[in-house]
């Protein structure tokens, strides 16, 4: 069976001092890049993220890099580590123009590429902008101006000079303005917002007349407390967040409300709507076949902001899936009981309340799974693969999950999610699965691998079709 982990032989060190396992930089890279946020980790900075991933670039085909790329933006909806790849491809390697034009989904990931290279842009790199810019029309070049930014999208078109021959009459005259000065923001609610002087009066009509997307309108919920909505506007709200058909378009998956409901904890009417609006979503999440077992790292390196990931995720999978066993761990077991009628929220918050905040010790979860001898068809791991050296605890995480299928002669799919995305791995296996970072595609992920695909592999056969006209430069 293929693997998501490839092959792995060389042992290292993790950074808590226990023993790990290290990858093939093609498996390396994607773990890493495969991360949400670049943010600072309990163990490593993000400075130091984006070092390790421009240190594996060179160690890696440019052409599965430039694939990466892509895949990090059109399947993972990520934004700053695709423009890293680009970015050090364009300096250092050699990259196609159509992989440029095809990861920009958006105007401003055009700007964000050129401030990465200091508008320094190679013949490739001018071409692909070149095609991406056919992409959008008046509306989003308007939205996406970057007035006031190092980079603004006027600066683009200076400096790669596209041929108005192959852009249709709106974009023609789009184009035209923003040259001239004349190109400005249309009624979106950010610009709405940022020049307004009465935000209550221009939040209550952004609402009543629809304006809001479903994200904006979850990540506002905030601002319409602060400024002091009156009832009426909020039942209007929560009238479009909890609205079935729209959290089925707009595809949110449940632990993307949960920062959301803690913000609006002091509004029975949000928090109320907000925890509705999450179990909706659940029709969001495919579901797992079979048995599963869900572990949840809850030791101090977790208290970082990874517990707050892993438990709305935990939360999700218990709710979406028929049978399913949650645990939480840190140096003993802790078995929750947690009833399928229970919201989402609350799944949630008696997660968060159950942790302790001891050492890391992930071989604890194989032997609870040995002792009560269940044979589960998969386990999940969300931890930060931390896991302390094998002689504090008996046993490390590697042999006591061999043992586990001695004992029970059973061969479950195991995924090992690091949360934090550190990069060192405590297991491994042919049906073990080391996935770095954090991301809403991973229950995706899990099930194409079941089904015996590797993402290595999808991404090394990953097509692009770029339909836009080849003489633009």
């Amino acid at each position: 069976m293929s693997k998501f982990n490839s092959v792995i032989s060389n042992k290292t060190i993790n950074l808590a001092g226990g023993k790990a396992f290290s990858h093939n930089p093609e498996t390396e890279l994607t773990f890493a890049v495969l991360t949400t946020f670049l943010e600072d980790k309990y163990y490593e900075s993000g400075d130091e993220r984006i070092e390790r991933i421009k240190n594996l670039i060179p160690q890696c085909d440019s052409l599965f890099v430039s694939k990466l790329a892509l895949v990090t933006r059109k399947e993972f909806h990520l934004r700053s580590v695709p423009i890293i790849l680009l970015g050090e491809l364009a300096k250092n390697r050699s990259i196609k123009h159509q992989f440029i034009t095809e990861t920009i989904e958006r105007v401003d990931d055009m700007t964000e590429l050129v401030s990465y290279l200091d508008g320094k842009l190679p013949k490739q790199v001018k071409r692909g902008l070149r095609h991406a810019l056919l992409k959008f029309n008046r509306y989003q070049l308007g939205k996406y101006r970057g007035e006031g930014k190092k980079v603004k999208l006027v600066d683009i078109f200076n400096l790669v000079h596209p041929n108005p021959e192959f852009a249709n009459d709106e974009q023609k005259l789009a184009w035209k303005d923003l040259m001239t000065g004349k190109l400005k923001s249309v009624d979106t609610w950010e610009s709405v917002i940022s020049t307004s002087k009465n935000k209550k009066e221009d939040w209550k009509r952004l609402i009543v007349e629809g304006k809001l997307g479903y994200m904006a309108l979850i990540r506002n919920l905030n601002n319409f407390l602060k400024n002091d909505l009156d009832r009426e506007t909020l039942q209007c709200a929560v009238e479009q967040l909890t609205n079935k058909e729209k959290i089925l378009k707009s595809k949110q998956l449940p632990f993307r409300f949960w920062t959301a409901y803690q913000n609006v904890k002091g509004s029975k009417l949000l928090s109320t709507a907000i925890a509705q609006a999450m179990d909706i979503a659940l029709l969001n999440l495919p579901s797992l076949k079979g048995k599963t077992l869900i572990a949840v790292d809850m030791s101090g390196s977790m208290q970082s902001g990874a517990i707050e990931k892993a438990a709305p995720f935990a939360s999700a999978l218990f709710k979406a899936s028929d049978d399913v066993e949650v645990i939480m761990y840190d140096t003993s077991i802790k078995r929750i009981t947690l009833n399928g009628i229970s919201p989402c929220v609350d799944i949630v918050e008696k997660i968060l309340q159950n942790v302790d905040g001891g050492g890391t010790q992930t071989s604890l979860v194989f032997q609870y799974a040995t002792k009560t001898g269940t044979k589960y068809d998969r386990i999940i791991i969300l931890s930060d693969n931390e896991s302390w050296t094998e002689n504090l605890w008996g046993g490390s995480v590697q042999s006591s999950y061999i043992e586990y299928k001695k004992a029970t002669e059973s061969d479950p799919f195991v995924y090992a999610i690091d949360i934090q995305g550190y990069g060192t791995k405590d297991i491994t296996g042919q049906k073990v699965v080391n996935l770095s970072g954090w991301s809403d595609r991973l229950l995706s992920f899990i099930n194409e691998y079941e089904k015996g695909n590797s993402i290595i592999d999808y991404i090394r056969e990953y097509n692009i079709e770029t339909h836009l006209p080849k003489s633009n430069g």
